[in-house]
C-alpha cells in the first residue's frame, strides 16, 4: 500500500509545482511601415487568460523614444478592454518609438505587459512636378522633419506610362529614372529635385512615385526599408 500512496504524493507535488496559467496581452501596430510626421499611430491588442477574453481591464501605453536609451515612460493614453478583451490606443509621435501595453489596476505576477513593438514615424513629404519642356519634367520632393533631424539618404524617383482605360491610368509600375540628393534648405526642411525626360511612347501621359530610405541617426522610418532597384508599384 505504500507504493500507490508515494506515487500519489509525487503527483500531488507535481500539480502543486505547476505554475498557474498567466494572462497575456497582445499588441500590434496598425501601420507597420510607419506613419507620416503629424499623423497618429494606431495600436490594438487583446487581453486574455487561458484564451478567454478579459473585459473591463484598463490598459495604458508605455513608450521609449528614439534612440531608446531612456527608461520606459508611462503615458496618459489608456483604454478599457471590451467584451472580447480588445483595446485600441493612439498617439502622435515625432520620432520612432518603442511601444508596449500594460494592464493596470489589477495585481498580476509577473507584470502583465505586451511584447514591445516598433512604431515608425516617417518624414512628412509632398511630391510634385513642373513641366520644363514638351517631354521634360522637373520632379521635386519636399520633406518636413523635427528641426534637429538630419536626412542623408537620396530620394529615388520613378516615372512610368499612364495607360488609360475608362479614363483611369491602369499601368501598375513605374521605372526608376533618377536618384537625387536630399538637401537641407533650413532646419526641419529638406528638398530633393531631379529632371527626367519622358519617352515618346508615353504620349505626354505619365505616373510618378518616389522612394526614400532610412537616414542613419535620424530616428525616422524603418532602418530595414529598401527601395526598388528598377520598378516601383504605382497601383
Amino acid at each position: 500500500m505504500t507504493f500507490p500512496i508515494a506515487t500519489l504524493a509525487v503527483v500531488l507535488a507535481l500539480v502543486a509545482a505547476a505554475p498557474a496559467s498567466a494572462a497575456e496581452v497582445s499588441l500590434s501596430v496598425d501601420a507597420k511601415a510607419g506613419v507620416r510626421l503629424g499623423s497618429a499611430t494606431g495600436l490594438s491588442g487583446r487581453v486574455t487568460h487561458e484564451g478567454a477574453p478579459l473585459p473591463g481591464r484598463t490598459v495604458v501605453l508605455e513608450v521609449r523614444r528614439y534612440p531608446f536609451k531612456r527608461a520606459w515612460r508611462r503615458t496618459r493614453i489608456t483604454d478599457v478592454t471590451d467584451a472580447r478583451g480588445r483595446f485600441s490606443l493612439s498617439s502622435k509621435f515625432d520620432r520612432n518609438h518603442r511601444v508596449r501595453a500594460r494592464v493596470v489596476g489589477v495585481p498580476y505576477s509577473p507584470e502583465l505587459l505586451s511584447p514591445r513593438r516598433n512604431a515608425y514615424v516617417l518624414p512628412a513629404f509632398t511630391l510634385a512636378f513642373q513641366q520644363r519642356a514638351e517631354r521634360r519634367l522637373r520632379l521635386r520632393q519636399t520633406y518636413t522633419v523635427p528641426r534637429d533631424v538630419q536626412l542623408s539618404a537620396p530620394t529615388r524617383f520613378y516615372v512610368g506610362p499612364c495607360k488609360l482605360e475608362s479614363g483611369e491610368c491602369t499601368a501598375r509600375f513605374a521605372r526608376f529614372r533618377a536618384a537625387a540628393a536630399t538637401l537641407r534648405v533650413r532646419p526641419g526642411r529638406y528638398v530633393a529635385r531631379a529632371t527626367v525626360r519622358l519617352p515618346k511612347s508615353f504620349r505626354g501621359r505619365f505616373q510618378y512615385v518616389s522612394c526614400f530610405r532610412y537616414s542613419p541617426g535620424s530616428g525616422m522610418g524603418d532602418p530595414g526599408q529598401t527601395c526598388p532597384r528598377r520598378f516601383a508599384r504605382v497601383r
